[in-house]
């Protein structure tokens, strides 16, 4: 049973944290409810429908590609105007009206509507998102605050996940984006209600920030292209775990059963629990490391997380714990690559360029979904079985670990 002390301890710790932090971690967490089941589910909602892997990855790509826009779009924003109310409710408006497309949609076009819209919002959003977290943290370390915004987004997503499961499973076919239109409108409300303070502390932070950010800072640091490069690795692993691994455990591997959407819903379930409860450690454990040493470990983790994968595909009995290690691996590695890369990129930024930096990344987060998904459909498709695409991206991440361990050790 929980004590009533452990709630007052809970609430001691986070009313240390500053009043614009603990508000952006609220939106944060509300907008990571909403499209947790959007992110892994949705691929499971359309297969059912039966939408070919190949139209399901599609649907990912170009969602990719129209972000990139709204994403270079929204930094160029940030770095006039500095404000985040504008882009938060926007994405939060298109985010609702994509959602509305992929409840009524049985085929492929509106399907890919949908995606698009979704790809839109998220361009939008992130860097938005991202943008506040330095500038409202003070005195906060700034990698501890990305642990904490990120912990709570860990949270919301196993929510979104859990619940959109369970409501998908026994309820409505479609539950995670009636949940995913309920959070939009809830950081539309936090928005508006607190738009003033925003903008307000927003100015002074901006005002006081000096340690963290170097104000003189001209041109982008020496290692910038090394580091965006192991960013966007990383980014594509993650989003080959998030479409392309239900696809794959569902269909079965070159000698692995398959596995029924339940099951696989549950190991996904499992992977964002660990999540949820690593964030925090982790993050904190890597903000008293070097600056890299977070993106040299999630590298790592992610090499063997896909090798395992591969691995499994090759055997049956044993591959449900390998499949399960290998998540553990990814958790570790989500846990420390989340808050240092943004932290890094922020850094590495010169100080004129930080909303297009920020764009950049989450950039990099799209771009994981240009090729990957449809590339990896493809390969389902054709064969079966995806064990060449965890192979690939475990060579991949190895390779980039050396290079950056050696040059940025």
């Amino acid at each position: 049973m929980i004590s009533p002390n452990s709630f007052q301890i809970s609430k001691n710790w986070w009313m240390k944290f500053p009043y614009p932090l603990r508000l952006i971690t609220k939106i944060r967490f509300y907008a990571a409810f909403g499209a947790g089941g959007v992110i892994y589910l949705t691929s499971l909602i359309f297969n059912n429908i039966g939408l070919s892997a190949t139209d399901i990855g599609l649907g990912f790509t170009i969602s990719a590609i129209i972000g990139t826009a709204t994403r270079f779009f929204t930094g160029n924003y940030l770095n006039k105007k500095g404000k985040i109310q504008f882009p938060l409710i926007s994405s939060s408006i298109l985010s609702i009206t994509a959602s509305l497309f992929l409840i009524f949609s049985k085929e492929t076009y509106f399907y890919i509507i949908g995606q698009s819209i979704v790809g839109a919002a998220a361009g939008i959003y992130w860097p938005s998102a991202e943008f506040g977290v330095p500038y409202f943290c003070y005195p906060i370390d700034t990698r501890k605050a990305y642990a904490l915004v990120r912990s709570s987004e860990a949270l919301g997503i196993f929510l979104g996940v859990f619940l959109g499961g369970f409501m998908t499973n026994y309820l409505y076919s479609k539950s995670i984006f009636i949940n995913d239109i309920f959070c939009m409108f809830v950081i539309t409300y936090l928005i508006s209600k607190n738009n003033s303070s925003i903008t307000r502390n927003l100015e002074n932070f901006q005002k006081k920030l000096v340690n963290p950010v170097k104000q003189t800072q001209l041109k982008w640091n020496k290692n910038s292209k090394i580091i965006i490069l192991s960013i966007l690795l990383i980014t594509t692993s993650l989003a080959l775990i998030q479409v392309t691994l239900p696809l794959d455990l569902v269909k079965g591997g070159v000698f692995r059963n398959e596995l029924s959407k339940e099951i696989t819903s549950f190991i996904i379930s499992i992977q964002l629990i660990l999540l949820l409860f690593l964030q925090w450690p982790v993050g904190s454990w890597i903000s008293k490391k070097g600056r890299l040493f977070g993106l040299k470990f999630s590298l790592i983790n992610f090499s063997f997380a896909s090798f395992l994968l591969f691995i499994s595909s090759y055997l049956n009995i044993t591959a449900f714990f390998l499949i399960s290690f290998s998540l553990i691996l990814v958790s570790l590695g989500t846990a420390s690559f989340l808050p240092t890369s943004t932290d890094v990129v922020f850094r590495i930024a010169p100080s004129k360029k930080k909303g297009f930096a920020l764009a950049l990344l989450s950039q990099c987060f799209a771009m994981g979904y240009f090729f990957g998904p449809f590339i990896s459909g493809r390969i389902l498709d054709l064969f079966g079985y995806a064990s060449i695409i965890w192979l690939s991206i475990s060579f991949c991440c190895f390779v980039v670990f050396l290079i950056l361990f050696r040059k940025l050790f």
